[in-house]
């Protein structure tokens, strides 16, 4: 771990050096989102510690008298018409229009709510139209860039994906994708879809591990669930697992509470989805003891029982005013699984300040780390990781998404070396690579004049599972 935390120092540095003298000697609007984020939550205490970190950076830059002159507002006409531009599916467009509106309105910048939109619905136009092109290599790259595609709202994009790995004939994937739905959304009608959609590729045991999962996500729809499954059953050539009866009396003999007082503390990441990116949610890691609140404990139980069920918002609600460590700690996993990666980052920074464990701080640290990579915020993310003593999983997790978020933003840059770099450091530190990631490594070579090492890694992925992709970028590299 030092080692590798010495090889992120060094490229950081690398970067920085290379490319300071272009810095501007004054926050951009990027850097100044989380100031304004936390004056338009009231948090002073928050305000202050933000605006002494942009001085240490920016030793040139001195905050206004009046701070709401950053939080200068743009006319409505304005932003409605960014978010028309984005429904007419113009994302060209819209991203002009927000840059002539930070034009004309320097202190302005597009809220996290707009920036979402946009990113959500450039990409969903990208996944369909890759699904519809029967480009599956494609559509499988952009579902993993885009995490937000794969919420349980939108599972029809969940189905389509695992039927681009079934397409692949990566049907281990594709039982990965149907897996995730099961542990994590709710809706029986789409559960039920998901356990039938799954027949093409299961076989009996793995039918019956997805029809359980099912039924303790919608424990009113066992009866349901069962019925699929025995047809799904019989159509494998099989007996009916049990009868609906002793089902339901089964369900009705346990303790409807057991699964909504159960603390939600899996690992960050499960197996399955190492190869197989799914609309699973951010948990707390695993191995911890549920945190206990000196104050506001009937919130916190109130807020473990919304967040077992999936309940974001309400988990939220009753979280609202909380204060202690723990309180703070459960809701910024809500905020972070609401798709509300800032309010999330707040939340775990003031956990991770008054966390009463050593373990409850770094479980706090850990969040902050997410949220900051979902944010984007890379730097302060592995600034956060050289801090804290995070557990093996977490700092795999962590680093993890470090070195791959780096790699694929040297490579946008045109930094082909710096991102083969990234890439091969990545491998190391994990024992894999993924396919998309390997096939950037790969042009990365192709780019940088290394035809022989380009050549070495298209063939290996085509040998490994030939496709489009892979027979274009061996045919590139060949020339």
């Amino acid at each position: 771990m030092i080692r590798l935390a010495r090889f992120i120092i060094a490229l950081t540095l690398a970067h920085t050096l290379a490319f300071g003298s272009a810095w501007a000697q004054t926050p951009t609007e990027s850097d100044l989102m989380a100031l304004r984020f936390y004056i338009g939550e009231g948090n002073d205490q928050a305000v202050q510690s933000e605006i002494r970190r942009l001085q240490l950076s920016y030793p040139d830059w001195t905050p206004p008298d009046n701070l709401n002159e950053i939080q200068r507002d743009v006319p409505g006409r304005s932003v409605d018409k960014i978010y028309a531009l984005i429904a007419a599916d113009d994302f060209d467009g819209a991203r002009a229009e927000i840059e002539s509106t930070r034009q004309a309105y320097p202190d302005w910048f597009p809220s996290e709510e707009l920036l979402q939109t946009l990113s959500v619905a450039e990409g969903q136009s990208r996944f369909i139209r890759a699904v519809d092109a029967a480009d599956a290599d494609a559509a499988i790259r952009i579902a993993r860039a885009n995490p937000a595609l794969l919420r349980c709202e939108r599972i029809n994009n969940a189905w389509l994906l695992a039927e681009q790995y079934r397409i692949m004939g990566q049907d281990s994937s594709a039982v990965g994708v149907y897996r995730s739905i099961l542990r994590s959304c709710t809706s029986s009608d789409d559960l039920i879809a998901t356990l039938e959609k799954s027949a093409a590729v299961v076989d009996l045991n793995t039918l019956s591990e997805l029809a359980d999962l099912a039924r303790d996500r919608a424990p009113d729809a066992t009866e349901q669930v069962t019925i699929v499954e025995n047809r799904l059953r019989a159509g494998l050539k099989a007996g009916p697992t049990r009868s609906t009866d002793q089902t339901v009396t089964k369900d009705k003999e346990l303790d409807p509470t057991l699964a909504m007082v159960k603390s939600p503390r899996p690992t960050p990441r499960p197996e399955e989805l190492d190869t197989s990116p799914t609309p699973t949610v951010q948990r707390r890691p695993s191995g911890a003891p549920a945190p206990k609140a000196p104050s506001g404990g009937a919130s916190l139980s109130q807020a473990e029982r919304a967040a077992a069920r999936g309940d974001w918002n309400g988990c939220l609600a009753v979280t609202a005013n909380g204060q202690s460590g723990a309180i703070l700690s459960q809701r910024g996993w809500c905020a972070l699984n609401a798709g509300r990666q800032m309010q999330a980052l707040n939340d775990f920074q003031r956990a991770a300040k008054i966390g009463t464990s050593a373990s409850a701080r770094r479980d706090a640290a850990y969040g902050m780390a997410l949220a900051m990579l979902q944010l984007n915020m890379v730097d302060q993310a592995a600034n956060v990781a050289a801090t804290t003593h995070f557990d093996k999983k977490q700092r795999l997790e962590i680093e993890g998404q470090i070195l791959d978020k780096r790699g694929v933003f040297a490579f946008d840059r045109k930094d082909y070396r710096q991102a083969i770099a990234y890439f091969n450091e990545l491998e190391r530190l994990t024992g894999r690579m993924r396919r998309d990631l390997a096939l950037l490594r790969g042009y990365a070579y192709l780019n940088s004049g290394q035809r022989a090492a380009a050549v070495a890694e298209f063939q290996r992925l085509h040998d490994q599972m030939a496709t489009p992709a892979s027979r274009r970028a061996l045919s590139e590299a060949l020339r």
